[in-house]
């Protein structure tokens, strides 16, 4: 069973934790999820690791029955432009 492709934005370190943070995104059924995801980690840990362990923790968050911080994303519409210019103050 497939639980969507998943792209990790917005890495970062956070000192005071002494680890990493980053919002995944999961697209699934033409739907797209995001989580924040945190991983324990020293400064130095590799970056693959890092990337795969914050990917994993929101598959799991996703995957699960209560996902607590779940942001559904909808596709941006365009919206309809004013065709006419405001009149200006006199």
């Amino acid at each position: 069973m497939s639980h969507g492709k998943s792209r990790v934005a917005r890495i970062r370190y956070n000192l005071e934790f002494s680890g990493y943070e980053a919002i995944v995104f999961i697209e699934e059924a033409a739907e797209s999820f995001s989580y924040p995801s945190f991983v324990p980690a020293p400064l130095h840990a590799e970056y693959g690791w890092v990337m795969a362990q914050l990917a994993s923790q929101a598959r799991r968050k996703h995957r699960s029955a209560n996902p607590r911080l779940r942001a559904p994303l909808k596709p941006l519409t365009a919206t309809a432009q004013a065709t006419e210019q405001p009149p200006l103050a006199a």
